[in-house]
C-alpha cells in the first residue's frame, strides 16, 4: 500500500520537488514518520543539503549541512551504505537537526543512500518510533526500496529537464536567428523592392491583422509567412502551415476544422483540426486560391467570429488564430469567374505583401547565389566557387522557377562540381533560356562560343538534318537557321 502510494505520487506530481514533498507526507500519513528529510549533494559547495523535509523548521533545515563523511548522514553518503540507529543517543549522531530532545525517547534514525549505477546522489533519512514487534530491518529494506524509486525519478526528471532546456535553447536560437537574419532564401537582397518588403514585414509582424501574400511560385511566400510569425508576439506559439492545393477536397474540411469520434465512417477517435492546433499562434493557408468554394463560407466564419465548427460537434469552438494566406493566382480573376468569394477576399486582404519575381530583382541574384553556395558547401562539406562568368549568366537568365529554381540549381552544381564552377558546368537549359530572344543585346563571347559548339554537336549527331538538330536543341527551324548564319557554321549536308 505504502510503496504503491509513493510510486503514484512520484509519477503524477507536476515537478520533482513537489514529488519529494508528497513522498514525505505519505510517510507521515501511512507510516507515522513525523520527521524526515531528503538531501542531495551540491557539487559546488561539496556538501549535502536538504531539498525536501517534513516536520522540520527552516532553521533546522539551514543548519543540517553535512560534508562527506561528517556525522551519520555524511557517512551514509561516503560509504554508500544504509544506517540504522536504535536511538539518537548512539555515538556518531551529531544532532545537527536538534531533534534529540524533541522526539520521543527510543526513536530510531534510518538513513539510506540515494544512488544510481555510477553516482551517489544524496541521503534519505527518517526518524521513527517503532511499535513493539515491528521489524526495524524490514523498515530499512522498505526505505531502500523507496530510495531507489526516488533515484530513478531523479534521473528521469534530470533527462527531461536537459531535453527541455535543449529545445528551449534551440527555439530561442531559432527565434533570434529569424529575428536577425530572416532576410534569407527569398527575402535576402539589396534591391529597393526587397528592402521595402523587409520594412513592411517588420511592421506587419507586430499587428494581428490578416495578411495576403502574393507572388509567383518559388518566390518565398512561405518563408515570409514564417518570418511574420517569428517576428510577432505569437512567436512562442504554434505556426501551422496548410497547403490548400495538396489536400483532397473531401479531406480538407476535416483537416482544417477537425472532427469528433463517430462524425463519419472511419472516425474512430476525435482529431483536432489545424485551426485548433494553431490556437494562440498563426495558421498559414498556402495556395488559398485553390480552397474549394464549399469551404469558403466556413473560413469566412472563422475570420468573422473567431470560432470553428468541428465535424460531429454541435457547439462551436473559440480559437485565437492569426491567418496568413498566400496565392500565386490572381484572386480578382477567380472572383470574376465565380471561384472565390469576394467577401472572403476582402477579409483576407487586410494587408497585402507582394513578392517580386527574381527576374525583376537582378541585383539580388549574386547575393542569393552566394548564400546558397555557402549553405550547400557546408551541407556537403565541399569548397565550390562560382566564376564571375556564371554570375553574369545567372543575372541574364529569367528564372521562371524564381528563388526555388536558383536554390535547386546551386545544390546540383555543388554536388557535381569541384573547385570553380564555369559556364560549361551549367545545364543546357540555362543557356537556352538566355538566348531564346533573338532581339536581346549581344551576349558575351564565351556564351556565343558555347552555343556554337552545341549547334555543331547537334548537327553532327543528326547527320546535318536541320529539322532534327533543331528539335534536339529545343529550337525552331527558323531559329536554328538564324544561328547557323550568325556563327558561319558550314553545313555539309542538308
Amino acid at each position: 500500500m505504502l510503496t504503491s502510494k509513493i510510486g503514484e505520487a512520484l509519477v503524477k506530481a507536476p515537478s520533482f520537488e513537489s514529488a519529494l514533498n508528497e513522498v514525505l507526507k505519505i510517510l507521515y500519513s501511512y507510516w507515522d514518520v513525523r520527521h524526515s528529510f531528503i538531501s542531495f549533494f551540491d557539487p559546488e559547495s561539496q556538501t549535502l543539503k536538504i531539498v525536501s523535509a517534513f516536520g522540520l523548521t527552516k532553521e533546522q533545515i539551514r543548519r543540517a549541512i553535512f560534508k562527506k563523511g561528517e556525522g551519520m548522514v555524511g557517512k551514509v553518503f561516503k560509504n554508500e551504505l544504509p544506517v540504522l540507529l536504535q536511538d539518537l543517543e548512539e555515538k556518531g549522531y551529531l544532532n545537527k537537526l536538534g531533534l534529540k530532545d524533541v522526539v520521543e525517547r527510543g526513536t530510531s534514525f534510518l538513513a539510506v543512500p540515494l544512488k544510481t549505477a555510477d553516482q551517489v546522489l544524496g541521503v534519505f533519512g527518517v526518524f521513527k518510533k517503532f511499535k513493539e514487534g515491528e521489524s526495524k530491518e524490514k523498515a530499512l529494506e522498505l526505505l531502500q526500496t523507496l530510495g531507489t524509486f526516488i533515484s530513478i525519478t531523479y534521473l528521469i526528471n534530470k533527462k527531461h529537464s536537459q531535453e527541455r532546456a535543449f529545445w528551449e535553447e534551440e527555439k530561442k536560437l531559432l527565434t533570434q536567428t529569424l529575428y536577425e537574419n530572416f532576410g534569407q532564401e527569398g527575402i535576402i537582397g539589396k534591391s529597393l523592392a526587397i528592402q521595402n518588403l523587409i520594412k513592411l514585414v517588420k511592421k506587419v509582424a507586430q499587428t494581428t491583422a490578416n495578411v495576403l501574400i502574393t507572388g509567383e511560385s518559388g518566390t518565398g511566400k512561405s518563408f515570409i509567412a514564417k518570418a511574420i510569425h517569428f517576428l510577432s508576439p505569437r512567436k512562442n506559439k504554434p505556426f501551422v502551415a496548410v497547403n490548400c492545393a495538396a489536400i483532397p477536397e473531401t479531406l480538407l474540411e476535416a483537416e482544417l476544422f477537425g472532427y469528433e469520434k463517430g462524425a463519419f465512417t472511419g472516425a474512430f477517435t476525435s482529431k483536432k483540426g489545424k485551426f485548433e492546433l494553431a490556437d494562440g499562434g498563426t495558421i498559414f493557408l498556402d495556395e488559398i486560391g485553390d480552397l474549394p468554394l464549399a469551404l469558403q463560407p466556413k473560413l469566412l466564419k472563422v475570420l468573422q467570429e473567431r470560432e470553428i465548427e468541428k465535424l460531429g460537434r454541435e457547439e462551436p469552438i473559440k480559437v485565437d488564430v492569426r491567418i496568413i494566406a498566400a496565392t500565386n493566382r490572381p484572386l480578382e480573376e477567380l472572383i470574376k469567374e465565380g471561384h472565390f468569394r469576394e467577401d472572403l477576399y476582402y477579409r483576407l486582404n487586410v494587408i497585402t505583401l507582394h513578392l517580386p519575381p527574381l527576374r525583376e530583382r537582378q541585383e539580388d541574384i549574386p547575393l542569393l547565389a552566394e548564400y546558397f553556395l555557402y549553405k550547400f558547401n557546408r551541407r556537403y562539406e565541399k569548397e565550390v566557387f562560382l566564376s564571375p562568368e556564371v554570375i553574369e549568366i545567372f543575372k541574364k537568365y529569367p528564372w521562371p522557377g524564381n528563388v526555388r529554381e536558383l536554390e535547386n540549381l546551386i545544390e546540383r552544381l555543388v554536388i557535381l562540381s569541384e573547385g570553380v564552377i564555369l559556364p560549361t558546368d551549367l545545364p543546357g537549359y540555362i543557356l537556352k533560356g538566355i538566348t531564346s530572344h533573338e532581339k536581346e543585346p549581344p551576349l558575351p563571347s564565351f556564351i556565343e562560343d558555347k552555343e556554337k559548339e552545341e549547334i555543331v554537336k547537334a548537327l553532327e549527331k543528326t547527320g546535318y538534318v536541320k529539322s532534327r538538330a533543331a528539335k534536339l536543341l529545343g529550337l525552331t527551324l527558323r531559329q536554328l537557321d538564324y544561328r547557323i548564319k550568325k556563327y558561319n557554321i558550314p553545313v555539309t549536308r542538308y
